[in-house]
């Protein structure tokens, strides 16, 4: 867990140290005591005070800012400058350096980016720039699996800082085709449906069709969504397809699709709803 110290705090905030100890002092900013009695703030402490209209008029630091770089960078997620973003993240990537992206997913959230907005226009054109950058013979295919894998870890560390809906809108499943290999895409719609209000039953990467029926009875979802990037065997993947409406259509679920696999993959069946191509389609529908 990242925690913010009080002057970090102020430094988000735009104010003084005696500013967040008085918003603090009167239950206005959420803080942990520590043990010696000094403020620590959550991630969450941050939005949720934001979020709430506490300081609506007020300029916020995306993050705290002690180097020169820190204030390029929240300059950029300020201006919502996509372009250098991507181009810092893929190098952060593929360095591995997760708490670096990290930071900037932190600052995009404290500046009231949507989320969906971060996926559509960052993660997204990073991982299609990672991908191209690895064609071209710019870096190893290590160094393509570090960039994706770090980028993943990351965003399932964002996932756990973010406060959802006490409220739930209903069960929703998101799952891949069969011989899916990466899962990252669906991670991101799993943690946009989350923050939309559903309970989600994610099933990840490479996921058999095999009780796919029993999973429907015994846990009643009431929409699909399904993922596909890569098509190997168009025919199979057709196959697996049909299937899995056919079985969707009996307990009268929903589905909705999405990725590039549904350029081949015909999806004009009974149950499905609607092909989604972007992550604001995914919050909006």
């Amino acid at each position: 867990m990242n925690l913010y110290n009080t002057e970090e705090a102020a430094k988000i905030l735009g104010v003084n140290v005696s500013t967040i100890k008085r918003w603090s002092s009167a239950g206005k900013l959420k803080c942990i005591r520590t043990a010696g009695g000094h403020r620590k703030f959550e991630m969450t402490h941050l939005t949720e005070f934001i979020q709430n209209g506490q300081k609506p008029n007020t300029r916020i630091n995306s993050i705290p800012m002690d180097r020169a770089e820190d204030s390029r960078i929240s300059e950029w997620i300020l201006k919502s400058d996509f372009k250098n973003l991507v181009n810092y993240i893929q190098k952060q990537a593929i360095h591995c350096n997760r708490n670096k992206i990290l930071d900037v997913f932190k600052g995009m959230v404290l500046a009231k980016i949507p989320l969906y907005d971060i996926y559509d226009h960052l993660i997204t054109p990073t991982l299609h720039q990672i991908g191209s950058t690895w064609e071209k013979g710019q870096i190893s295919v290590i160094e393509e699996h570090f960039a994706s894998q770090t980028l993943k870890d990351t965003i399932t560390r964002l996932q756990g800082m973010i406060n959802f809906p006490e409220k739930k809108l209903g069960v929703v499943m998101a799952m891949n085709l069969e011989n899916e290999l990466h899962d990252i895409v669906l991670k991101m719609v799993d943690h946009i449906l989350e923050f939309r209000g559903y309970k989600v039953l994610y099933s990840g990467q490479l996921t058999p069709l095999i009780n796919l029926e029993h999973i429907f009875d015994d846990y009643a979802p009431k929409r699909l969504y399904i993922s596909s990037t890569y098509v190997e065997n168009l025919t199979n993947a057709q196959l697996e397809f049909d299937s899995i409406c056919q079985t969707a259509e009996r307990f009268n679920l929903k589905i909705f699709v999405g990725g590039s696999g549904f350029d081949y993959i015909d999806y004009n069946k009974e149950p499905v709803i609607n092909r989604l191509h972007s992550f604001k389609d995914i919050y909006s529908i």
